[in-house]
């Protein structure tokens, strides 16, 4: 039995990066760039009005006061997509949100703190000031926001729409991405029935570690598939190996254990699977198995306990997809425990767990009753994992902990 981190090290040593395209930017959104983003211009490309104002040459109001004001003529108007390139800096220039500074005014007064004389037209002629204007008041600089040459999102990076509007601002209109690795998925054990419509016969569970195993691989964007279920049927499983399928990676629950039903490993090894570990010092999920499939495709059994489903897919499986898709490894992130925990035995732990934050914007760990790997209740209060390592055996209250997001690819990563 090999250390959680030794099992990392072996996925890592068999992972080869997914094929990458050029698309669409706007069709790149939550893809992972096979290439390191910059932006191809200044933004804002101009100084530019921060609001709807008079421009003016700031060292003009020097003095300007309620008790002794300023008037300033009013020479132009810009709209926004206008461009004024020069004005006599003794006037005001009226200029709207987004409109381009003409050169030698360096400031704007909101309309709101101007006292403004209009003609019977309704155009601004004059303004009166009774403030000083500071140099930069209320302009936005040329590449305030992005510089040309700046990164936008360095290879091995999941885009968001934030991704897409920082490239579409700055003119990139096509991206490099990895293609995302499909995903296949089956599950083991005569006593799991799938037919949720018909009442459980005698010794029948309901599959529930099929359906989680889907839900958190297609929120995360990864194409899955669900091939069913086939029993303790050692031909069936020979078979849905060989199936003609698209998916990099097959994932099973059950059979890995050291039952008398648990085939799959010996079933791998007959069929030119070279397996790369069985069997990892944590709890829950200790059976886990990780093997590389004749034709060179990635397969995980996972125990079939739901929570031990639940762990494998989220600290095996997904680093294996983090690699295929050049993404650095996750950073994880740690809390203060609200209470006393002792962990038995020196496996790592995986637990579920919440975090809150109280009233004063203290964050604080609650690690939850129902630890056990068949308890689904406790995921309908966890949002976060705590991994407790192998060492750590009594924990205090306020003590740091390790967590982990509950979503296989968390928006902060």
């Amino acid at each position: 039995m090999i250390s959680y981190h030794e099992a990392l090290k072996l996925i890592a040593a068999e992972a080869k990066q997914q094929p990458q395209h050029r698309v669409d930017r706007n069709e790149a959104l939550g893809f992972v760039t096979a290439e390191t983003v910059f932006a191809g211009l200044n933004i804002p490309p101009f100084d530019n009005s921060a609001m709807d104002g008079f421009a003016l040459h700031a060292i003009k109001t020097v003095g300007a006061s309620s008790d002794s004001p300023r008037r300033f003529k009013v020479g132009h108007c810009v709209a926004a997509g206008d461009v004024l390139e020069t004005a006599d800096q003794n006037l005001a220039v009226e200029i709207m949100t987004g409109a381009k500074i003409p050169a030698g005014f360096d400031a704007v007064i909101p309309i709101e703190r101007v006292q403004v004389i209009r003609d019977q037209n309704g155009d601004a002629i004059e303004i009166e000031i009774s403030k000083e204007v500071p140099v930069g008041d209320n302009v936005r600089l040329a590449g305030e926001d992005f510089k040309t040459g700046q990164t936008i999102a360095v290879r091995g990076t999941r885009l968001h729409a934030g991704h897409i509007a920082a490239m579409a601002a700055t003119g990139i209109h096509e991206v490099d991405i990895f293609h995302m690795p499909e995903v296949e998925i089956f599950t083991t054990g005569k006593e799991v029935s799938d037919a949720y419509h018909v009442p459980l016969k005698d010794g029948e569970i309901y599959n529930s570690n099929s359906p989680y195993l889907l839900c958190q691989l297609k929120s995360a964007g990864i194409p899955t598939s669900y091939a069913g279920s086939i029993g303790d049927d050692e031909q069936a499983f020979v078979d849905t190996l060989n199936l003609a399928s698209n998916a990099r990676i097959l994932v099973s629950s059950g059979a890995v254990s050291m039952g008398k039903w648990d085939f799959i490993p010996e079933l791998l090894k007959k069929n030119g699977a070279r397996i790369i570990f069985h069997g990892v010092g944590i709890k829950p999920g200790k059976p886990l198995l990780f093997a590389v499939l004749k034709d060179g495709r990635y397969y995980f059994g996972l125990p079939g306990n739901p929570v031990s489903t639940a762990v494998g897919l989220r600290f095996f499986v997904q680093p294996l997809i983090r690699l295929l898709l050049g993404m650095p490894n996750e950073n994880f992130h740690y809390a203060e425990l609200r209470h006393d925990f002792e962990k038995k035995g020196d496996l790592r732990n995986f637990l579920k767990a919440r975090l809150d934050s109280d009233n004063h914007g203290q964050t604080h760990l609650t690690i939850l009753d129902g630890q056990q790997s068949f308890k689904i209740s406790p995921l309908l209060d966890m949002n976060c994992w705590a991994m407790i390592e192998e060492a750590q055996n009594k924990i205090k209250t306020d003590d740091s902990v390790c967590i982990a997001p509950m979503e296989l690819f968390p928006m902060a990563f």
